[in-house]
């Protein structure tokens, strides 16, 4: 009883989050600054909530995403009170419930579709010119930060350009569909990657399909990390089924989508032992091979977007750790936030790299490379000064195969902290 009570509590407050936002000028739908026309607002529109342009509207959806939150620690400890076949249901019908709701607090599915038009019905290309350069055109009063040139992969703009010539609706609802697609995806591949490390699927798939952050912000708002991790993960089965050197390179081919999935192939090639080489020469090519992509199609400065420091680290959101530590130091030593900002970044990144150079020592040594590839990926998350929720998605599925409970704990409580990030809360929230 604990376990249906848990779920059905869960999936509750998943339906409200999904639906109550789908009105007219909807705060929590940041595109309607655009327009509200219904095929923004999507087929839940007839249950969105007219209070939803409000002032209340953040603070609510703030407290619902707490509540899930909550409701989500308590179902992953009742596990065992529910056949699998019902978890897997759920899973796949919350995924197809936030596929369906509007594209929730974010306008960067926008923004890519902005890029896909700029080169593929201006003839522009996206990382030299930015979407104030088709101010005229339809998808530009939905986009976001319209001053910005793309600081995505070039493997990943081509693959929008098809989406052009269909139109600013249904590229939305395209992106929205792979995303979601995308997503599930990655839950059967932790599936299939428990089982090759000899563990009950269900926990691991559990703790990622039914996250929060990933149905809000993920499938919600349909983010290209779900494509990202996708690849990533393809690649970690291929590695875990002894297939080494093919792991190594398809995990690397994901940083054409976007730079962060690099994180995972070093430990992938320290821990492919005794094909190191081999391995190292995959990822390598793999690497190349983007890289030439990125030159043939954009020239040289779409290598920008294959940067690990890309131009996101110029900037900071106010729930980055970075953030609150130089303002923590601000409040209780002479000066300001900005006097410290730079030396506090400094000291975050050093601290990453002892952390990654450790970890990559502990993985050529033999330790587990996912438990020391999710230790990193936190570090990175922890240390980035642009913190958003949608980024969680790099750890969920290596906390959830690293059989380290301390880091199922910290990512949990990393969610936790990412809660305010981009809900409209006024200056609490970013």
């Amino acid at each position: 009883m604990r376990g249906i009570a848990a779920l059905s509590a869960l999936c509750a407050v998943y339906v409200a989050l999904a639906a109550l936002p789908a009105s007219p000028g909807s705060n929590v739908v940041l595109a309607t600054s655009g327009g509200s026309p219904g095929w923004l607002l999507g087929p839940l529109r007839f249950a969105g909530l007219s209070g939803a342009n409000g002032p209340l509207a953040g603070p609510l959806f703030y407290t619902g995403l707490w509540l899930a939150l909550a409701l989500y620690v308590a179902v992953l400890a009742c596990v065992r009170d529910l056949p699998a076949r019902v978890w897997i249901g759920a899973i796949v019908g919350l995924h197809v419930l936030f596929l369906l709701a509007p594209p929730l607090l974010s306008q960067d599915v926008f923004s890519y579709i902005a890029y896909a038009r700029l080169g593929a019905h201006h003839g522009l290309n996206p990382y030299t010119h930015s979407p104030m350069s088709i101010v005229g055109d339809p998808v530009f009063r939905y986009a976001g930060s319209h001053g910005a040139k793309s600081v995505y992969g070039p493997v990943f703009t081509l693959l929008t350009y098809p989406l052009s010539p269909l139109g600013v609706p249904a590229a939305l609802w395209i992106l929205k569909a792979v995303t979601c697609a995308a997503a599930l995806g990655i839950v059967g591949l932790v599936w299939r990657a428990a089982r090759l490390l000899g563990r009950d699927p269900l926990p691991a798939v559990l703790f990622v399909g039914l996250n929060p952050l990933l149905l809000v912000h993920d499938v919600g708002g349909a983010h290209n990390e779900t494509l990202v991790v996708l690849v990533t993960m393809a690649g970690i089965v291929l590695f875990l089924g002894a297939r080494r050197t093919a792991g190594a390179a398809v995990a690397t081919a994901a940083a054409g989508i976007k730079a962060s999935a690099a994180i995972v192939v070093p430990y992938l090639v320290v821990a492919s032992r005794p094909r190191v080489r081999a391995a190292l020469l995959a990822a390598v090519g793999t690497a190349v091979a983007v890289a030439l992509v990125a030159l043939i199609g954009f020239g040289g400065h779409a290598l920008d977007a294959l940067g690990i420091l890309s131009s996101n680290q110029g900037r900071s959101s106010r729930w980055s750790f970075p953030y609150k530590t130089a303002q923590l130091l601000g409040a209780i030593l002479p000066g300001g936030r900005l006097d410290y900002r730079d030396p506090v970044r400094a000291a975050y990144g050093a601290g990453l790299a002892v952390v990654a150079a450790w970890t990559l020592l502990r993985a050529w040594r033999g330790a587990d490379p996912l438990r020391m590839a999710g230790w990193a990926t936190l570090a990175v998350l922890v240390a980035s000064a642009w913190l958003v929720p949608w980024y969680v998605l790099w750890l969920l599925p290596l906390a959830a195969l690293a059989g380290d409970r301390r880091l199922t704990w910290l990512t949990v409580a990393l969610c936790a902290w990412m809660l305010p990030i981009a809900v409209p809360l006024g200056r609490f929230g970013y």
